[in-house]
């Protein structure tokens, strides 16, 4: 992926200048923990690059996923002592591994050949039981342009994850939830993640991740079309915790965007698109006959390489694809086909370009936990009205209506199909004219006359039982007046972290009645 995101250089929107701002001045009023938490928080706000969890069940595929974005095979992947740790990625001028200790002490060790987490446990220098977290080094561009990943340990709904995941997952400003096969499990474990996590990764800021699709068609069948109604079907089942799945083919995206795929594996494509289809879709019917097929023109150890590289689909989608043109070419038809381009353009549209907003999301909950530890004291009174202060803000109200998708998800929120939508669009639209359902292109009065249209109208739900509703609602109707106030100046494409426009400040938005 390249391109730095939006504001790349520190704190940029609004809020992100305004949580900076608290922190120099509550830090100094506190001592201890609370004051090293809000010092973390600052040093947070200065980085510029997005904080990207990958998570999921277990065996879903999430290091092979996190190589192919990183465009380097850094992650380990397999069943190993290695990959049950939670390992952060950043760029760094050479290849090395951070051992942190549970105990917070930390150690350094060379990385694996080629960077990345060693492959044998024992290198790492002491006990996995021992070990929080690894944090790996490398000169990856990845890494350097546009975000940091932590890859957290495999889940399931049973034992959920310990408390070194989910201190990582509460550092994360977005997540990438991995499913092989997606199923009601994968909905019960998302719901537990967020209820272990205490809402720590809005679920605006979840993109699905269906990794597997190459297993999904019918014996030589294209997957893609069973892929995409999958997806489809699970976004909409998923929403409310989920914005969007996006289907993948992991283990070929991993070939073609890690540079592991070589000129020898073209050579070896060609013998095979020499023989007949039938004889080669035949061999391709399971992994055991591809590799028992002595008769065809490759070598055992040629064939146990080409299917641990690409799987059966992808060798009969390098098969398919190949013309007789160079490798270059070859691979860029594989990196569309196994999906890895359209999910870049997603992780763009959803997280990169709203990076500065997530990340200020991610800094307002962690000033917030600081707070509701204080005692009740002067530097706690600061806090608070600091952080009440900036939270006014169109970029944080928006953060404060992940609960109420979350809500509504797991049935919990009852709305008519009409509210249902417009929560959706509130919490997750990136301007004002999105938020409120607009065309892009609507004028700056209509969107305001929206904007105080549905403050009316979540005002009305206030009043309604169960308080939940009410609760939802009333953070629904202070976004829009947010809107309404501080975005009608800058214009109907503004993002939501722009600044008010001072000289547009129209009179307040009317409602009946008073919260009972």
């Amino acid at each position: 992926m390249t391109g730095a995101p939006a504001g790349a250089t520190g704190p940029d929107i609004a809020p992100l200048r305004q949580l900076a701002a608290v922190c120099a001045e509550t830090g100094p009023l506190l001592t201890g923990p609370e004051a090293a938490a809000v010092a973390s928080v600052a040093r947070r706000l200065a980085e510029p690059q997005l904080r990207l969890a990958v998570g999921g069940r277990l065996n879903a595929g999430k290091s092979t996923l996190v190589n192919a974005l990183l465009g380097q095979c850094l992650a380990g992947t397999g069943a190993t002592e290695c990959t049950r740790l939670v390992t952060w990625f950043r760029h760094g001028p050479q290849n090395r591994v951070r051992v942190v200790l549970r105990d917070g002490s930390e150690h350094q060790v060379p990385g694996a050949p080629g960077g990345g987490v060693p492959r044998e446990p024992a290198a790492l220098g002491s006990a996995a039981d021992d070990i929080a977290e690894l944090v790996v080094e490398a000169p990856n561009d990845a890494l350097r342009q546009g975000f940091r990943i932590v890859d957290t340990p495999g889940m399931d709904s049973l034992s959920g994850l310990d408390e070194a995941a989910l201190a990582a997952l509460g550092r994360a400003d977005a997540l990438l939830y991995v499913m092989p096969h997606p199923g009601e499990g994968d909905q019960e474990a998302l719901e537990a993640l967020r209820r272990q996590a205490g809402q720590a990764v809005p679920a605006a800021a979840v993109l699905g991740v269906l990794s597997r699709i190459d297993a999904l068609g019918r014996g030589g069948g294209d997957p893609w079309p069973t892929a995409r109604r999958l997806a489809g079907r699970y976004a909409g089942r998923l929403s409310g915790l989920v914005a969007d799945v996006v289907p993948v083919a992991g283990l070929l995206a991993q070939a073609v965007c890690c540079e592991r795929y070589t000129e020898a594996d073209t050579e070896a494509v060609r013998l095979l698109a020499a023989r007949p289809a039938a004889e080669l879709g035949e061999a391709l019917y399971s992994a055991d006959s591809f590799l028992s097929w002595s008769a065809g023109p490759l070598t055992a150890a040629e064939r146990e390489r080409l299917l641990s590289l690409l799987g059966r689909w992808g060798i009969q989608e390098a098969v398919n694809a190949y013309d007789g043109e160079p490798t270059s070419a070859l691979l860029e038809r594989l990196r569309t086909r196994s999906g890895v381009a359209a999910l870049h353009e997603r992780l763009r549209e959803e997280f990169l370009d709203r990076a500065d907003r997530l990340r200020a999301a991610t800094a307002f909950r962690a000033l917030h936990a600081v707070a509701r530890t204080l005692p009740a004291t002067g530097p706690a009174d600061a806090l608070h009205s600091a952080l009440h202060r900036v939270g006014r803000h169109p970029v944080l109200r928006q953060a404060a209506l992940a609960p109420a998708l979350t809500a509504w998800a797991s049935g919990r929120l009852p709305l008519d199909e009409e509210h249902a939508a417009a929560l959706s669009s509130l919490a997750r639209g990136a301007t004002a004219a999105a938020c409120l359902g607009l065309d892009p292109a609507a004028s700056p009065e209509r969107i305001a006359a929206r904007a105080a249209e549905e403050a009316r109208r979540w005002r009305l739900l206030e009043f309604q039982p169960p308080r939940l509703v009410g609760d939802h609602a009333r953070a629904a109707r202070e976004l829009c007046e947010a809107l309404y106030f501080t975005l009608r100046g800058p214009g109907p494409d503004a993002a939501l972290g722009a600044e008010p426009d001072a000289a547009v400040r129209p009179g307040p938005l009317r409602g009946r009645g008073r919260r009972r």
